[in-house]
């Protein structure tokens, strides 16, 4: 999970996904999470044939952008097989002056028709306000779900959520994204909540350059 079209990366893009690969990765997924980044995700990916490829969607903060005619284009780009799955979507509460409860829960509901229409798996973005013990985002999220068909399955991005949250995305077949946020000394929680789910769950990601 990477967001390597951002401009942190404009002066040394071609280096670093070099020097990824020769590290030893397989496989880049390029985050697209607005109208303005699908088709540049697109051209990276065909660059880089078989290494990296897209996953476009319209994540919670932009939801106040999604309009009847980028929701079509989004099709076009989801119809795409080199794109390979919905994201990432979902609820930001953090980001409530972006855009609203409503619009976002609208929006994501959405995206999750897209997903099940042309059967991609998704990428889903949950954050809760920053208030402590506040995880409406994650009910939120859990009862938007009942409202669509089944995904096929993906991956609840940077978790920071309960114990019981997270045996809900595996109940809906998604696994576990964890970065350096679980280092936090706030997040013991988060640690221990990751010790009962087991490395069988988890994908290690960096989500750069938005995490350390």
């Amino acid at each position: 999970h990477a967001h390597i079209n951002d401009p942190a990366f404009d002066a040394d893009r071609a280096q670093i996904i070099q020097k990824s690969f020769d590290s030893g990765l397989s496989h880049i997924m390029e985050i697209a999470c607005e109208e303005q980044e699908w088709q540049p995700a697109v051209e990276l990916s065909q660059k880089y044939d078989g290494k990296i490829y897209p996953v476009c969607g319209m994540h919670p903060i932009y939801a106040k952008t999604f309009t009847e005619q980028n929701g079509a284009k989004l099709e076009t780009f989801l119809n795409n097989p080199l794109v390979k799955a919905v994201g990432e979507i979902g609820l930001d509460y953090a980001y409530l002056h972006e855009s609203s409860k409503e619009v976002q829960q609208e929006v994501f509901l959405q995206m999750l028709l897209a997903a099940d229409k042309y059967q991609k798996p998704v990428v889903l973005h949950c954050r809760k306000t920053n208030d402590a013990g506040d995880f409406a985002a994650y009910d939120d999220m859990a009862n938007i779900f009942k409202q669509k068909p089944a995904v096929k399955g993906g991956i609840m991005h940077c978790f920071s959520g309960r114990y019981s949250d997270a045996v809900w995305a595996l109940d809906n077949g998604l696994l576990i994204g964890i970065n350096g946020i679980i280092g936090y000394k706030k997040n013991e929680d988060l640690r221990q909540t990751i010790k009962k789910i087991g490395a069988k769950y988890l994908v290690v990601e960096t989500d750069c350059p938005y995490l350390p």
